[in-house]
Parts: C-alpha cells; sequence; structure tokens
C-alpha cells in the first residue's frame, strides 16, 4: 500500500509540540494501527487453515494501569496525528482499528514493558471456539478460559529507548474466510477465522513519524522525547 503521499504531506505541515526539546528521560508514544480494505485481494500470502498462532498475553492494559506505573495512557486532547488520522479516515482504503498514545520511560529492553494491544471488530460470538487459540500452549483450561475474547487485532507493541527508538510489534490479525466445505466448521457454513502474523522490529528516531507496512495491517507510529516537568 502507498501512504508515501500522505506521510510526505503529514512531514510538510505537521510539527511536533515537543520537536524543541533534545533529550528526555520520559516519551510520548503515539500509534495508529488501520486495516488495508482490499490487502488480502493484493497479497500473495498463502493462508494455512490449520495455522494456530499464539497470542502473547503479558501486555499491559494502559486503560487499567495504575497511578504508579511509568506507562501511563495519553488523553486524546493532547495527541499530535489526529490529522494524520483524520486522512486515513477520509479514504477508502483503510479503516483504523486502533489510535492511542502513552507515556513512557527511556529503557532497555529487559526492562521493557508491552502494551496489550485488543482492537477491531469482535468475533466471539460467531468464532467461539477460536478463543482457545489465543494462548501459549500448555496453558491451562482455566487461562484459555479467561482470554476467550476473540478480536480481529490482539498482541502487543512494545517500545525500547535506548540510542535509538525499538518498535517491536507480536500481533495477531484476524479475518473470516470462506474455505472449501470440507475444511470448515459446518455451523459456520465454511467459514473460518483466519490468523495472520503482523510482527516486526523497526529501529527508529524520535520526532518522525514512521510506518511499518503489512499487506493487512498498517502501523504509524511517532516517538516524542517530553520535556521534564511535563
Amino acid at each position: 500500500m502507498n501512504l508515501k503521499p500522505l506521510l510526505i504531506c503529514i512531514t510538510l505541515t505537521g510539527i511536533s509540540l515537543f520537536s524543541s526539546f533534545v533529550s528526555a528521560k520520559d516519551y510520548a508514544i503515539e500509534v495508529i494501527l488501520f486495516a488495508n480494505k482490499d490487502g488480502l485481494q493484493r497479497s500473495a500470502e498463502q493462508i494455512n487453515f490449520n495455522h494456530i498462532i499464539p497470542v502473547p498475553n503479558d501486555g499491559l492494559d494502559l486503560d487499567s494501569a495504575s497511578n504508579n506505573s511509568q506507562w501511563q495512557a495519553i488523553p486524546k486532547e493532547d495527541y499530535i496525528l489526529n490529522n494524520v488520522a483524520e486522512k486515513l479516515k477520509r479514504s477508502n482504503n483503510y479503516r483504523i482499528l486502533k489510535h492511542f498514545a502513552w507515556r513512557q520511560p527511556a529503557v532497555e529492553k529487559q526492562d521493557s514493558q508491552a502494551i496489550s494491544i485488543k482492537a477491531g471488530r469482535d468475533f466471539t460470538n460467531k468464532y467461539p471456539e477460536h478463543g482457545y487459540r489465543q494462548v501459549e500452549f500448555g496453558d491451562t483450561a482455566d487461562n484459555r478460559s479467561r482470554n476467550s475474547k476473540v478480536l480481529e487485532l490482539d498482541g502487543t507493541i512494545n517500545i525500547v529507548i535506548t540510542r535509538y527508538i525499538h518498535l517491536y510489534s507480536d500481533l495477531v490479525y484476524r479475518l473470516p474466510r470462506t474455505i472449501p466445505s470440507n475444511i470448515g466448521d459446518a455451523l459456520n457454513r465454511g467459514q473460518a477465522l483466519v490468523d495472520y502474523s503482523v510482527k516486526s522490529h523497526r529501529r527508529m528516531r524520535s520526532r518522525d513519524l514512521h510506518y511499518i507496512d503489512h499487506p493487512l495491517v498498517g502501523i504509524l507510529i511517532e516517538a516524542t522525547p517530553i520535556k521534564e516537568g511535563n
């Protein structure tokens, strides 16, 4: 998918709220996750209907993070990528799954905290059996029942900040697919919920808008240093 015109436009017209700061102990991380509506038709990926992709369950839920946590959600009124989100919303090619932001310290990988991502359509009622595929093999039945919600996008994003900023995504994107009747669940009339891995690592610089491409899910991310005292 070609987002270059959009990114050039934003680069030329958008100025980061914190662009004058050279260094910081904390960073604001803003992310837009969006689906490419016709990515499946354009993709040459082969679908393995029997493939099971475990979802990491160690992410921090920003909505329920304690006040003592160094990872805190940023209010929507403080977002700096709203103009980018509006352009995506006006496009017929993309659908925003989640737009969110948080504040975190500059930490190395061993001290980092993955952020839980749960977004998009809820497939729990139509594909309840898929919920048992969301956890690592060997987990108990109790753990499986607690992780049974089936969402379109699930997983984690982890930001590590050293000399560079590193993004690690470990996501699973799900789509209902019509498959041969001898493979599909009879109750779903030949339809199955198919998992796609969206796993990536990107080294980034602060104050730049970065785009991580995938045939089905795009990631736009900007990391901005926060002045001490803010």
